[in-house]
């Protein structure tokens, strides 16, 4: 983040903060009593409050006001209620919780979400799509769960509202809103391995009219860690305003600010087998990294939301600019080639980087959706567009190590794990003042979709989405030129992705539903005529039964799903090379997926909250092997509350089925260099079940004190396997325990 942006956003942030309060206590008076206001613009942009553990409408899927049982896809919500509740303070915390999300982490920093067998790539912050790049190679922050009203997760293809990725997921942010009525909260966390946070939020009017309104919303969390030598904090910060500009428009502004600060992070995971082919079983609390490791990113989001009544039809453009800096300097043994004597603990190598990028992300949404009458029924259309442009600038940058390690040509010996007590001589950075590359990024899409009314309990939606392509990578000299342009790579591609969607009330309360979508990818491979490949196809078939129970306060959700890959890049081994000297690829059938899900989410009684789900998904290869078996084929999450008057108990219970992958382990020979003798072979995590415990008491009606406990049974249990030829490590039993107040 450059100078300017510190000073310009940041004070303001703060300022907001700040001076909110003393604004508030002077038109407090006036509008202490009055109640949010659910208006028109409200209920068809889906922005009223969620209620307990279930939320009235959602607009993820296909941008129209629908609840779950009229939207023929699978979608969870997770509410502002349930995140208090189970105390989920990061976006992995929130989609642990997901039904088919499953979560793999690579480090102690690096995590990937997938769903359906394939990683999550779609997210949205307000409806607006944005990119956040999470797994192995991940260098960005998700927002603090702060900020966020209600976090709302689409499985399958969302092919009307994201047009490219895989189908896997989309998963919509949503951010909360300044409130018509003054409000305020604040809570205090302290548990395992020092893990200290505070959060406040007021929010309210501005003005006795309460035409003007904001909020203010501040985070930050310190934590050490059950892995060694690892120290993280966190600053977040949230301020909007709102105003109704007349009865019927309304504007919408403001920024959020996260930083995260994590030193000593391992940046490499646990060594499955020593060079004699023997387990390891290390410590959970290993780690291989220098105590000096830092990994610092900020992300700083701008947006602005303008919305109109225009008779019955409601139009909202929206913008968000987004940039984010990191800088990393990482050490670490690795094992990636390498295995550990099982004597010594010596044979490790250490990989080192220093690194520094730039992100910046313009996203425009903009749509109208309303009634329109034919044939003597009432129907609902959606017209809307939206344009996406990010870049990415990696810099050149210089490491000068001489850590005092034994070396063997360009490889450094790592010392003994058994004694590695993280300290090593920090090396010597430096930013060399140019990019070593750059990446851009442009979408543009129409989209469209009409919700029609045949006849009384049918329901059919029809649409599509027109999207437009185009990544442009530059590479630059770091050698003999130095910033010199030494390559440019470009692919671009448009397509229709179709959508439909059919909804039949079976009862009062029981819907049958069924729907089609499809999501693309652009690819950059070419095929003998070197003609550019056409797009990966994902399309997602989807079926099943919802209903509302309870006056609707319970939602419950039984569904198939298949899904296919097509235009797959297969290499054409023995192939006449193309004119850049490249092989050329065909397109051939690729991965299905099948499977199936129940989900539940909602109040069985007004003091029984409930939400969870089972999902089964199978991926297969063309040839019939498993695809991603490092995902369960079963997965089972349940979280419950029961309020006894003053006192809120319950919990967490989530199970899955065995995760495998292959790679090379030591079968106990030796080659004339001492290096071990491999072989290929499954690794594996057997199936596991964990238990989380909370409870609260209400000392007085706005303050209440509480515990959550994750992992309560202690398990030891691997949540990733086989990457790098190494495992991680899922974290251990964790209490927390909270004071909250609200005035």
């Amino acid at each position: 983040m450059n100078n300017f942006t510190r000073r310009s956003l940041l004070p303001g942030c703060a300022w907001l903060a700040l001076v909110a309060p003393a604004t508030y206590a002077q038109t407090a008076t006036a509008d202490q009593s009055e109640k949010a206001r659910e208006n028109y613009l409200d209920e068809i942009l889906v922005v009223g409050r969620t209620d307990g553990y279930q939320t009235g409408e959602t607009n993820t899927a296909t941008k129209l006001p629908l609840t779950l049982r009229e939207t023929p896809q699978s979608v969870t919500v997770i509410t502002r209620q349930r995140i208090e509740d189970f105390n989920l303070i990061t976006i992995a915390d929130v989609l642990e919780q997901t039904p088919g999300v499953t979560l793999q982490s690579y480090d102690s920093n690096r995590t990937r979400f997938q769903a359906r067998g394939f990683t999550i790539t779609n997210f949205q912050l307000d409806g607006v799509p944005s990119n956040f790049n999470v797994g192995a190679s991940g260098n960005s922050v998700m927002p603090d769960t702060s900020v966020m009203e209600r976090i709302e997760v689409v499985r399958g293809a969302a092919g009307l509202v994201t047009g490219t990725g895989d189908p896997s997921a989309t998963i919509n942010l949503v951010r909360k809103r300044p409130t018509h009525n003054l409000q305020a909260s604040t809570s205090l966390n302290y548990g395992s391995w020092d893990y200290v946070r505070a959060e406040a939020d007021i929010s309210g009017p501005l003005i006795a009219s309460g035409k003007i309104r904001a909020r203010a919303v501040a985070a930050y969390t310190s934590r050490d860690s059950s892995i060694d030598f690892q120290n993280d904090r966190s600053p977040s910060l949230y301020g909007v305003v709102e105003a109704d500009l007349t009865e019927t428009t309304r504007i919408r502004g403001g920024v959020d600010y996260l930083r995260t600060d994590s030193r000593g992070g391992s940046w490499s995971a646990v060594p499955l087998f020593y060079s004699d082919g023997t387990p390891t079983d290390l410590p959970r609390s290993y780690s291989a990294a220098a105590r000096w490791n830092r990994w610092e990113r900020d992300n700083v989001n701008a947006f602005a939301t303008i919305e109109q009544e225009i008779g019955r039809w409601v139009a909202r453009v929206a913008y968000n600019h987004r940039w984010t800096d990191t800088e990393s300097l990482l050490l670490a043994g690795s094992n990636s080639t390498y295995f550990p004597n099982r004597e010594t603990g010596l044979g490790l190598n250490v990989v080192n980087t220093y690194g520094k990028s730039h992100t910046e992300e313009d996203s425009l949404d903009g749509y109208a959706t309303g009634p329109l009458h034919l044939f003597g029924r009432d129907h609902e259309l959606v017209l809307g567009a939206n344009h996406y442009d990010r870049q990415l600038e990696t810099r050149a940058t210089t490491l000068a190590a001489d850590y005092g390690l034994p070396r063997t040509g360009t490889t450094i010996w790592f010392p003994s794990i058994f004694t590695w007590d993280g300290n090593v001589p920090r090396p010597t950075t430096s930013d060399r003042g140019f990019n070593s590359s750059e990446d851009r990024t442009k979408q543009t899409s129409l989209y469209g979709a009409v919700r029609l009314n045949p006849a009384d309990g049918i329901k059919l939606i029809l649409g599509g989405r027109w999207t437009d392509v185009e990544t442009v990578t530059d590479t630059y000299n770091t050698t003999t030129n130095p910033g010199a342009l030494t390559r440019t790579t470009r692919a671009a591609d448009d397509k229709f992705s179709p959508y439909a969607g059919l909804i039949v009330d079976l009862t009062s309360q029981i819907s049958a539903f069924a729907s089609y979508a499809q999501v693309f990818t652009v690819q950059t491979q070419r095929n003998e005529n070197n003609e550019q490949l056409a797009p990966l196809t994902g399309t997602n078939y989807e079926f099943g039964l919802k209903g509302e129970f309870f006056d609707k306060k319970l939602y419950v959700s039984v569904n198939g799903f298949h899904m296919k890959q097509d235009n797959v890049a297969e290499i054409m081994s023995g192939a006449e090379p193309l004119p850049d000297g490249s092989t050329p690829y065909r397109a051939v059938s690729g991965v299905t997926t099948w499977g199936g899900e129940v989900e539940i989410a909602g109040s069985i009684t007004p003091d029984w909250r409930i939400a969870g789900g089972y999902t089964y998904a199978r991926s297969e290869n063309a040839n019939g092997s498993r695809f991603s078996p490092d995902t369960p084929l079963h997965q089972a999450k349940l979280n419950t509350t029961y309020k006894i008057d003053r006192l809120t108990v319950g919990g967490g219970a989530t199970w899955q089925s065995r995760i495998y992958r292959a790679m090379p382990i030591p079968t106990g020979a030796f080659q004339a260099n001492g290096q071990p003798v491999t072989a290929t072979g499954n690794v594996s995590q057997g199936s596991y079940f964990l238990l989380d415990l909370l409870a609260r008491y209400d000392l007085s009606p706005n303050v209440s004190v509480g515990v959550n406990a994750t992992n309560v049974l202690d398990k030891n249990y691997y949540r990733n396997v086989g990457f790098f030829n190494a495992a991680w490590y899922g974290q251990p039993r964790r209490v927390l325990g909270n004071l909250r107040w609200r005035f």
